[in-house]
Protein backbone atom coordinates (compact mmCIF):
# COMPACT_ATOMS: atom_id res chain seq x y z
CA UNK A 1 0.00 0.00 0.00
CA UNK A 2 1.42 3.61 -0.68
CA UNK A 3 -0.28 6.23 1.32
CA UNK A 4 0.18 10.03 0.41
CA UNK A 5 -0.16 12.35 3.36
CA UNK A 6 -0.07 15.56 4.08
CA UNK A 7 3.61 16.07 4.24
CA UNK A 8 4.49 13.82 1.06
CA UNK A 9 1.77 16.71 -0.61
CA UNK A 10 3.57 19.51 1.33
CA UNK A 11 7.22 18.39 0.11
CA UNK A 12 5.76 18.00 -3.26
CA UNK A 13 4.48 21.47 -3.63
CA UNK A 14 7.95 22.65 -2.09
CA UNK A 15 9.73 21.13 -4.66
CA UNK A 16 6.74 23.15 -6.97
CA UNK A 17 8.45 26.11 -5.61
CA UNK A 18 12.12 25.45 -6.34
CA UNK A 19 10.98 24.25 -10.20
CA UNK A 20 10.99 27.11 -12.88
CA UNK A 21 7.76 25.57 -14.06
CA UNK A 22 5.75 26.31 -11.32
CA UNK A 23 5.26 22.27 -10.62
CA UNK A 24 6.65 19.02 -9.58
CA UNK A 25 5.76 15.48 -10.02
CA UNK A 26 5.47 12.49 -8.23
CA UNK A 27 5.42 9.38 -10.18
CA UNK A 28 3.03 6.44 -8.49
CA UNK A 29 4.05 3.80 -11.37
CA UNK A 30 7.89 2.23 -10.97
CA UNK A 31 9.03 2.41 -14.91
CA UNK A 32 8.27 3.82 -17.69
CA UNK A 33 7.58 0.21 -19.18
CA UNK A 34 4.07 -0.01 -16.94
CA UNK A 35 1.18 -0.10 -18.90
CA UNK A 36 -0.55 2.34 -16.85
CA UNK A 37 1.33 5.37 -16.07
CA UNK A 38 0.31 7.16 -13.25
CA UNK A 39 1.52 10.38 -11.37
CA UNK A 40 0.21 13.04 -8.76
CA UNK A 41 1.47 16.47 -10.53
CA UNK A 42 1.31 19.91 -7.68
CA UNK A 43 1.30 22.95 -9.83
CA UNK A 44 1.40 26.85 -8.25
CA UNK A 45 -0.46 29.87 -9.64
CA UNK A 46 1.25 30.40 -12.57
CA UNK A 47 2.21 27.30 -13.72
CA UNK A 48 1.47 27.59 -17.59
CA UNK A 49 1.55 23.64 -19.45
CA UNK A 50 2.34 24.86 -23.70
CA UNK A 51 -0.41 23.99 -26.01
CA UNK A 52 0.68 20.31 -27.18
CA UNK A 53 -0.72 17.08 -28.29
CA UNK A 54 -0.05 13.48 -28.06
CA UNK A 55 0.50 11.71 -31.67
CA UNK A 56 0.16 8.62 -30.76
CA UNK A 57 -3.10 6.31 -31.42
CA UNK A 58 -2.70 4.72 -27.31
CA UNK A 59 -2.27 8.44 -25.59
CA UNK A 60 -4.93 9.86 -24.35
CA UNK A 61 -4.72 11.05 -20.90
CA UNK A 62 -6.59 11.58 -18.27
CA UNK A 63 -6.73 14.80 -15.40
CA UNK A 64 -8.57 14.57 -12.26
CA UNK A 65 -8.18 17.73 -9.93
CA UNK A 66 -8.16 16.76 -6.33
CA UNK A 67 -7.87 20.30 -5.19
CA UNK A 68 -7.40 24.26 -6.70
CA UNK A 69 -8.27 25.09 -9.99
CA UNK A 70 -6.80 24.81 -13.34
CA UNK A 71 -7.89 26.70 -16.97
CA UNK A 72 -7.59 23.94 -19.74
CA UNK A 73 -7.78 25.17 -23.44
CA UNK A 74 -8.87 22.77 -26.21
CA UNK A 75 -7.52 24.70 -29.72
CA UNK A 76 -7.83 23.55 -33.46
CA UNK A 77 -5.29 22.34 -35.85
CA UNK A 78 -4.94 26.28 -36.63
CA UNK A 79 -4.00 27.69 -33.20
CA UNK A 80 -7.69 29.00 -32.57
CA UNK A 81 -8.98 28.40 -29.27
CA UNK A 82 -12.27 26.02 -29.47
CA UNK A 83 -12.83 25.52 -25.75
CA UNK A 84 -12.15 27.14 -22.41
CA UNK A 85 -12.95 25.93 -19.13
CA UNK A 86 -12.17 26.04 -15.60
CA UNK A 87 -11.38 22.34 -13.61
CA UNK A 88 -11.72 21.63 -10.29
CA UNK A 89 -13.79 19.47 -7.61
CA UNK A 90 -15.78 23.14 -6.68
CA UNK A 91 -16.08 24.00 -10.42
CA UNK A 92 -18.52 22.15 -13.14
CA UNK A 93 -16.10 19.23 -14.23
CA UNK A 94 -13.12 18.00 -12.58
CA UNK A 95 -12.49 15.15 -14.58
CA UNK A 96 -10.64 15.80 -17.83
CA UNK A 97 -9.91 13.08 -20.61
CA UNK A 98 -8.08 13.99 -23.35
CA UNK A 99 -8.51 11.98 -27.09
CA UNK A 100 -4.90 11.56 -29.05
CA UNK A 101 -4.54 15.06 -30.97
CA UNK A 102 -6.50 16.74 -28.66
CA UNK A 103 -4.16 20.22 -29.11
CA UNK A 104 -3.93 21.56 -25.06
CA UNK A 105 -3.09 24.13 -23.15
CA UNK A 106 -3.55 23.89 -18.88
CA UNK A 107 -2.49 26.95 -16.38
CA UNK A 108 -3.07 26.87 -12.43
CA UNK A 109 -4.87 29.43 -12.07
CA UNK A 110 -5.35 29.04 -7.81
CA UNK A 111 -2.33 29.76 -5.55
CA UNK A 112 -1.98 25.62 -5.17
CA UNK A 113 -3.61 22.74 -7.62
CA UNK A 114 -3.37 19.02 -7.86
CA UNK A 115 -4.13 16.92 -10.27
CA UNK A 116 -3.87 12.89 -10.27
CA UNK A 117 -2.56 12.11 -14.24
CA UNK A 118 -3.51 8.41 -15.62
CA UNK A 119 -2.32 7.75 -19.07
CA UNK A 120 -1.43 4.26 -21.39
CA UNK A 121 1.81 3.17 -20.89
CA UNK A 122 4.38 2.21 -22.22
CA UNK A 123 6.09 6.01 -21.99
CA UNK A 124 8.37 6.39 -24.73
CA UNK A 125 10.09 10.15 -23.94
CA UNK A 126 10.81 10.47 -27.64
CA UNK A 127 7.22 11.14 -28.14
CA UNK A 128 5.89 12.40 -25.20
CA UNK A 129 4.84 15.57 -26.32
CA UNK A 130 4.19 17.09 -29.75
CA UNK A 131 3.96 21.07 -30.36
CA UNK A 132 1.42 22.41 -33.23
CA UNK A 133 3.96 23.77 -35.85
CA UNK A 134 1.89 27.26 -35.35
CA UNK A 135 3.06 27.36 -31.88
Amino acid sequence: MRLLNKDAMEQLFEQAESSERKRAHLLLHTGHHEKVQRLIIALLRGSYVEPHYHELSHQWEMFIVTSGRIEVKLYDTNGQVKTIFVAGPEEDSAIVEFSPGDIHSVECLSEKAVMVEIKEGPFDPNFAKTFPSWK
